[in-house]
């Protein structure tokens, strides 16, 4: 019997995970709840007091450098018209399945990866940089119609879900990062090593 050969396209790396991260999410959250503080620099902590540390900052507050661990009385000196929320945590697990049942609408869910990131398998009609480009524009427009206009999506695409993940952080926020597999290593050398999820220095 003559072993079957694999031809050079079905052996190759293919586009198989998609990854989708919620941009800025316990923030965005707050701000789909509350129109006010849309288009303004927020930050969510824990307890309302300036030695604590933001657990989330929206889009706004991350362009006074304000960051997740970023101490709050320091980020008011960053920021001194910041809005500082305490969190809902409730509120984020009701956002969270809002979002699995819309994005299930489009594709089916691998794996949750956390309150704020999915993996999707890819089938073989979605491995092309075209259809993922409509696939993601399907996602993100589901759950702004669905969900909420200000819960943002980066998306990323590679052959395996780690480099999908790190494919998702290239582009934030709102973002489509498709790696594919015949221009690796290349797309990710200029990375530093820290940016690769589970490495830390």
């Amino acid at each position: 019997m003559v072993p079957i050969t694999p031809s050079r396209n079905e052996a190759s790396p293919r586009l198989r995970w998609l990854f989708a991260d919620l941009n800025s999410y316990f923030a965005s959250c707050e701000q789909q709840e509350d129109p006010d503080l849309r288009g303004k620099p927020v930050a969510v902590a824990p307890l309302m007091s300036d030695t604590t540390c933001a657990i989330a900052a929206s889009h706004e507050a991350k362009a006074y450098g304000i960051k997740t661990g970023t101490n709050i009385g320091e980020a008011k000196q960053l920021c001194p018209e910041l809005k500082v929320i305490q969190s809902h945590p409730k509120l984020y697990v009701e956002y969270h399945h809002k979002i699995l049942d819309v994005i299930e609408s489009v594709i089916p869910i691998e794996h949750v990866m956390s309150i704020d990131e999915v993996a999707c398998l890819l089938d073989r009609t979605q491995q092309t940089p075209e259809a993922i480009t409509n696939l993601s524009a399907e996602i993100k427009q589901a759950v702004r119609e669905r969900v909420g206009e200000c819960l943002t999506l980066s998306i990323g695409a590679a052959s395996n879900k780690l480099l999908a993940k790190l494919a998702s952080d290239m582009q934030k926020p709102d973002g489509l990062t498709i790696l594919e597999p015949e221009n690796m290593p290349q797309k990710i050398l200029h990375l530093k090593i820290q940016d690769i999820c589970g490495v830390g220095v």
